[in-house]
């Protein structure tokens, strides 16, 4: 079954705290495709997910596909139109916009308070924290960077220990990814394995000010790269769910 998170430093445990409704069995690796896809933009806002040909592609009843269509609305990452199907999400550009405020406020809230406090913060979350960055110094393709980013965000709220906070963070996180999806209008952020190294000792030395500054840089490039324009089409959910 396909993994939530590419980071090696989210647990099965962590995952599983922050998803909406736990799945096991083929519902989990039908989430766990879809929202594989969408984060990968593979699958991008609007693009339409056709119930009959998923339950052809996992050999399951439609009532199974709705179940996890359902779930996946209620984080914000699939839209269900009364009679009308289902639909990759689309976040409006003033979504957008508000996704960046919120993502960004969380993230140097967290992120202040952990560079306060940094002698709390314990020899095996420092070791968490330099596997994932391992992780995004191996990853080879750019959105598997940008994923490994976000995750990076979700993984400082579980380090700082507020489980609502870290689920919050998971949601808007994932929302904005959606709207990177359909708004960005560049290539992106080359450097974010050297954002995420730097952060990281910023954090454990304490240098809060600087820290704070480097989160709302990456923010405002963030926001700054969005062109409020997309295109949309038809899609082959068999080749981009892996299952041709």
């Amino acid at each position: 079954m396909p993994a939530r998170y590419l980071s090696p430093a989210i647990s099965d445990q962590d995952a599983l705290a922050l998803v909406v409704v736990p799945l096991v069995g083929v519902e989990a690796t039908i989430y766990n495709d879809l929202w594989n896809a969408v984060i990968n933009q593979s699958l991008r806002p609007g693009d339409k997910l056709e119930e009959v040909a998923m339950s052809e592609i996992y050999g399951v009843s439609r009532t199974v596909i709705r179940k996890v269509l359902v779930i996946m609305e209620q984080e914000g990452a699939v839209s269900l139109p009364l009679n009308r199907g289902a639909y990759v999400a689309r976040p409006s550009p003033r979504d957008a916009l508000e996704l960046c405020e919120a993502v960004g406020s969380t993230c140097t809230y967290i992120v202040g308070k952990l560079a306060d406090q940094p002698q709390t913060i314990t020899v095996e979350q420092r070791e968490k924290l330099a596997r994932h960055v391992q992780a995004e110094t191996e990853a080879a393709e750019l959105h598997t960077i940008r994923r490994l980013h976000m995750e990076h965000a979700i993984l400082l709220a579980l380090i700082y220990g507020n489980l609502v906070l870290a689920t919050q963070l998971e949601r808007a996180a994932s929302r904005l990814a959606l709207a990177l999806s359909a708004y960005q209008g560049v290539t992106g952020n080359i450097s974010a394995v050297q954002y995420t190294a730097a952060l990281n000792q910023m954090i454990f030395d304490g240098r809060k000010e600087e820290a704070l500054l480097t989160v709302n840089a990456a923010i405002e490039r963030a926001r700054k790269s969005m062109r409020f324009a997309a295109a949309t089409g038809s899609v082959d959910l068999k080749a981009i769910l892996g299952r041709g």
